[in-house]
This record gives C-alpha cells, structure tokens and sequence, in this order.
C-alpha cells in the first residue's frame, strides 16, 4: 500500500502520513504534482492511502475511495437530542453507564450512537477484524469534526480492536459487559444500499457462529443484539427469539438475558 498526502503538504502533514505508513506497512511516496493515478501506475501498487488536513482515504484497483464518515450516526444523533427513541438503543436497553461490544464494527455508525447513549460513565469496544475497515475507524474516530460536541465525545470515547470478536470475547469474564451487538454482512445482501457495498469488499463475510453467541450469553448481562435481513434465517439459526416485525428490509433479533 502506498501512501501519499494531497499537494503541498505541510510537515504536520507528512509527519502523519509517514506515522500511518509506518504504523500500517505502507510505503511512504511524496505527492509532489503527480495525480493519485500516476503514483499507482508508477509504483505498481493498486493500493494508496491518501492523507489530507481533515481526512484519510483508501483507493484500491478501480474502485471509489473507502473513507471513514459517521455517516446515519449523525442523523441519530441529532434526533436522541431531540428527544426521539432509537431503535437500535432502544431493543438492547442501552444506558447511560452501560459496557457495550460491537463485535463487527465495520465503519462504527452503530459504535457512534451505543458510545452517544451510554455516556462518559459507560464504555464501548468496536471490534473489527479487517485491515482497511480497522485502520479507517480508528483514524477517523480519533480526529474526525462534527459540529456536534456531543457527538465528538462520543467518537473519542470507542476503543477499537482489530481483532475477532471471538477471540475478544474468549477473554473476557462472565457477565462483564451489557451488551454485545453483531451486525455482519447480511448472508443476502441488499444490493442497493451502495454504502454497505463499498464496505463488503474489505469486510469480514464470515457468518456469525455458533460459538460467538455462546460467548456472547456467558459475557453479556442484559441483552445480545443481531441486526440482519428481516427475512433472513440467521436469527432462527442463532437462538434468537425475540425477533422485531420491520416495514423495512431489515430488523433487529434480540436474546434478553435479565
């Protein structure tokens, strides 16, 4: 992977592009006047990581840039300060205090409102076991603007693990967190949504397994959350019992352990 900066980069600048080569096995190469393109075409490296002021973008091959956004939590946000329920708060009884694990974080939309609900007295850990997907969220976190404070605070506050969710869980001990959230790659894939799209390509595609809620359950104090297709068969296949009727194309499942 190559990485890169916008032009005229300034040394704050290039010091954090050489921080990210190092930190994530890339090759540093200076911009100077070439096009992303050129840079590509000339190193013979179909991968790049450009490095701008106020982001960090991933192209790879032929496809849109790959970048970190907070994306709906930002509408959610907005409307939990309005006063307006969630849905996804509102099926794991989150609160304010409470531990959360995101066990398949992909771009954190979901880490983003969990960490917003529970608060600074609560915590929220967003697993996510790829490369791209990993490094994205956690750059993007840490320095990302909204013109939201709250919203800011909440994004500082995830700590990210580029791991998998079963290992994470494996280690931790019994009835140590709240809640435990899986939102994997739908086993059939609403085409249309471009954003997840995107995503699938560096995504982890690997169905939630058994063992994972077995975890989950000896983990967890009050609820585990599936998000999913709503016809999908997952939720019968994992246990989940309670699932929520949806007039949209997806739902969630819940296990409610108190």
């Amino acid at each position: 992977m190559l990485v890169t900066t916008s032009y005229n980069p300034s040394p704050e600048l290039w010091g954090k592009a050489g921080r990210l080569a190092a930190s994530y096995n890339g090759r540093l190469v200076p911009r100077k006047k070439y096009a992303l393109e050129h840079l590509r075409r000339n190193h013979q490296d179909n991968a790049l990581l450009l490095v701008t002021r106020d982001e960090i973008r991933y192209y790879e091959d032929e496809h849109p840039a790959y970048f970190f956004h907070p994306s709906m939590a930002l509408v959610r946000v907005k409307r939990m300060q309005r006063g307006e329920s969630d849905l996804l708060i509102e099926v794991s009884g989150a609160a304010s205090g409470h531990v959360i694990v995101d066990c398949t974080a992909g771009l954190a939309s979901d880490a983003i409102v969990f960490s917003y609900a529970v608060g600074s007295q609560g915590s929220v850990t967003a697993i996510e076991s790829e490369d791209i997907p990993a490094m994205l969220i956690h750059e993007g976190l840490a320095v990302y603007e909204s013109e939201i404070a709250e919203l800011n605070e909440a994004m500082r506050r995830i700590e990210v693990r580029k791991m998998q969710h079963l290992a994470y869980l494996q280690q931790l001990a019994d009835q140590s967190v709240d809640i435990v959230y899986f939102d994997p790659m739908f086993r059939n894939p609403i085409e249309e949504s471009q954003a997840i799209s995107h995503l699938r390509r560096s995504a982890n595609d690997d169905a939630v397994s058994l063992a994972s809620i077995s975890e989950a359950r000896r983990v967890a104090r009050k609820s585990i959350v599936l998000k999913e297709n709503r016809n999908s068969q997952e939720f019968a296949r994992l246990g989940f019992e309670h699932v929520l009727r949806s007039t949209t194309k997806t739902t969630y499942g819940v296990i409610r352990l108190c």
